[in-house]
């Protein structure tokens, strides 16, 4: 059985190892209550209490690719527009599978329709990953799973096979995140 720290823990662990890597750029400021209700109301969606924290960590952080997975967190203007981009187009095409009015992208890749979304309509907020060949799909029961990963990878200690980034290690090459 998996033991996953509690969520604030994970974003003070995550913050420190930004905060330690001499070359990283610094984080973007804490997205505000009155950003993130800003937010709630343009989707029309109330944002989930662990997405809250995430956003309140840092509001997006466009310059490099936080997760090993090549993601890196958004901005609640850029979840705005992606989220009602990707609501549009499954409205369009008819395809309530391919996006959910409860799905609130979080993290994406940049060069692609490609990310990570949490599932507002469900009281565990799981964590699910979608890709332009594929349709979202489970990848983590929590935000605070998902984070407690992203945190025991940075730190060197990801060696859960259970948890997603197992055996992933992070360095700083010219202010960007590498992984391998």
């Amino acid at each position: 059985m998996t033991i996953t720290e509690p969520l604030d823990h994970s974003i003070q662990r995550i913050t420190k190892w930004i905060q330690s890597q001499p070359l990283a750029a610094p984080l973007n400021a804490p997205a505000s209550d009155a950003d993130i209700t800003s937010l709630s109301q343009a989707i029309g969606i109330e944002i989930p209490s662990p997405l809250a924290a995430l956003l309140r960590f840092s509001n997006g952080l466009d310059w490099y690719k936080l997760f090993p997975t090549g993601e890196g967190p958004m901005s609640c203007a850029r979840i705005d527009r992606i989220y009602i981009r990707n609501t549009e187009i499954a409205r369009q095409n008819e395809d309530p599978d391919w996006w959910r009015p409860e799905w609130i992208p979080f993290a994406e890749r940049y060069e692609g329709h490609e990310g990570f979304l949490i599932d507002a309509g469900h009281p565990a907020h799981p964590i699910l990953k979608y890709t332009e060949a594929d349709y979202p799909r489970p990848y983590a029961p929590s935000m605070a799973r998902l984070l407690h990963a992203l945190a025991a990878a940075l730190h060197g200690t990801q060696d859960n096979p259970e948890l997603p980034f197992c055996g992933r290690s992070a360095s700083v090459a010219d202010g960007v995140i590498e992984w391998s």
